[in-house]
């Protein structure tokens, strides 16, 4: 007697269901691994891409309470980049007729994750390698009222925990 095509695809996809849940569940994570080199960071750079001052002064505040990293006024001198951004800004296209095909004096910034599209009324908070321009870690927070923004070093915070207990 032969089992039924329908019953061995249904064996089928629950089985491969149970074996893709574990790494689903930790890429959604997003803050669960951090980097060594954001571990051991001790200076950070707060690079506001939003159009809110009041968002980096609370980033700002918020780093100051904490009180992990010293922060410094330029991006060469920190060991890490707190990068806040939400669509609001705009980079800056060559044009015109003899643009060069490639310019070797331009650093590439390949924030990959960090420029991805920020929902209404969120921001995200990337945490970004000064020297290759990597996104280390990145989270999606709402900042759309003071009280929230208070909380949006929450998802960071939280990931350095987990990193330090898991040691």
């Amino acid at each position: 007697m032969r089992p039924h095509v329908s019953a061995v695809a249904s064996a089928l996809l629950v089985f491969g269901t149970v074996l893709l849940l574990p790494p689903l569940a930790t890429a959604n994570e997003k803050g669960a691994s951090l980097p060594t080199s954001v571990l051991s960071a001790r200076t950070i750079y707060v690079d506001n891409q939003t159009t809110s001052a009041e968002l980096q002064n609370t980033a700002y505040a918020e780093l100051s309470k904490w009180g992990r990293f010293q922060v410094v006024d330029a991006a060469q001198k920190a060991d890490i980049v707190l990068r806040l951004s939400n669509g609001n800004y705009v980079k800056f296209v060559l044009g015109g007729e003899n643009v060069p095909a490639r310019d070797p004096k331009v650093k590439k910034q390949n924030w990959t994750g960090a420029d991805e599209a920020v929902p209404p009324g969120s921001t995200r908070i990337s945490v970004i390698d000064p020297k290759s321009g990597n996104s280390l870690w990145s989270d999606i927070r709402k900042t759309d009222n003071p009280k929230a923004a208070t909380h949006m070093l929450d998802g960071l915070r939280n990931a350095f925990d987990q990193k330090e207990k898991a040691r």
